[in-house]
């Protein structure tokens, strides 16, 4: 990919910006509730949404800013994105959290989409898979570098230093971009009559399902992690700092390998795999959460199966879209993060109604409904459409 490379690693650390604004609140999730003297589903409440509203802003932000230069657009995103950081840092109520939680969030909006877009014009149709496995490469950073710094922040410092850290970072990315991203290229105004227009494929359509009810049953249990871990698994606090680095080491894995799978295995091969292999991960967490040579383990690996799913999945969604690419790619982040939202949802509800024990195994079940989804999506394509 060239000269592309460094523009691609800069999107990836605008997509770790995105990514640590949203699950750092998992890392810090028992400090904040003690600290704001809140609920464990009022945490969970925190974390869904942030998920919905982003859900709700990407594709209204495609219609409102879609036309806007890329650069400006994923500038601003940073910027807004960053001051909700701070803002966060300094709430003393469950209600100021909440507002910067949304602010956020409709930060947040246009990152994945807008970064996706941009990687995706850098380079063909042939390295389009390794382009996006650069920029979702971040999101897998994120859980490897973030996660823990805001753990470990958290241990130190206090939650509230975690924020200013994260939004700090926000800020270096919006910087970056606006030096290093080309100004030259704008976007398309998006309409919702096109929205709808995407969505009446129904291999699009499917897919984007497919995407919302991956991570939707994956961020059920992750959303609670903290919670599993003391709760269930027995674990002292200090020991989830470690486990979160692994994790996040073994998504990244996942992430670096999925182009190198998906030639090997096929594009649709690996995300079935992907699909299997979380689903096996899960059930061993159900199973026998304090076997902790086998337990550990499968929490450190659930996430390289959300990593070899997730850049074929787009890969596969810019096909199937065309033209309609970059509005379908917008679609693609609000189930994304609407699949967060509905996990963290369910997972406070799995929490307080059934207790932590239970999480792995309802998704464990959405998974495997998940599977199901993707296998209708590709139900009379033609075979030259399934592509490696």
């Amino acid at each position: 990919m060239g000269r592309a490379w460094p523009i691609l690693i800069l999107l990836g650390f605008c997509q770790f910006c995105a990514t640590w604004a949203s699950l750092a609140i998992i890392a810090v999730q028992v400090e904040m509730r003690d600290g704001l003297q809140i609920s464990g589903d009022a945490v969970a409440a925190l974390i869904w949404a942030f998920s919905f509203s982003l859900a709700l802003g990407a594709p209204v932000a495609q219609v409102l800013i879609g036309h806007w230069q890329r650069r400006a657009v994923l500038c601003a995103s940073l910027v807004v994105m960053g001051l909700g950081a701070v803002a966060l840092g300094l709430a003393q109520s469950w209600e100021q959290a909440m507002a910067a939680r949304v602010a956020m969030a409709l930060g947040a909006a246009s990152v994945m989409p807008t970064a996706s877009v941009i990687a995706g014009a850098m380079v063909t149709p042939e390295q389009r898979p390794a382009a996006l496995s650069v920029v979702f490469g971040g999101l897998t950073a994120a859980l490897v570098i973030a996660m823990p710094i805001s753990s470990a922040v958290a241990e130190v410092a206090g939650w509230r230093a975690a924020w200013f850290v994260a939004g700090g970072a926000a800020f270096v990315a919006a910087i970056g971009v606006a030096f290093g991203v080309s100004g030259a290229v704008r976007g398309t105004r998006a309409s919702f009559a096109a929205m709808r227009t995407v969505l009446a494929n129904r291999a699009t359509s499917l897919t984007i399902a497919t995407t919302a009810l991956l991570i939707c049953g994956g961020f059920l249990t992750y959303s609670m992690i903290s919670f599993w871990f003391v709760e269930t698994g027995g674990a002292p606090r200090g020991a989830l700092t470690t486990a979160l680095l692994a994790a996040g080491l073994a998504s990244m894995a996942g992430n670096a390998f999925s182009a190198t799978i998906v030639q090997r295995l096929g594009r649709e091969g690996t995300i079935i795999g992907g699909l299997g292999f979380t689903a096996l991960c899960f059930a061993v967490l159900w199973l026998a959460p304090q076997a902790y040579w086998i337990s550990y383990p499968a929490f450190i690996c659930f996430g390289v199966g959300w990593a070899l799913c997730v850049p074929p999945l787009q890969s596969r969604l810019m096909e199937t879209a065309g033209p309609l690419a970059q509005l379908a790619l917008a679609l693609n982040a609000s189930a994304f993060f609407g699949g967060q939202g509905l996990g963290a949802l369910a997972g406070g509800f799995v929490y307080e109604t059934f207790g932590p024990a239970i999480l792995p195994l309802a998704s464990m079940g959405i998974l495997l409904v998940t599977a199901a989804l993707f296998a209708a999506s590709r139900r009379g394509e033609a075979p030259g459409r399934q592509k490696t």
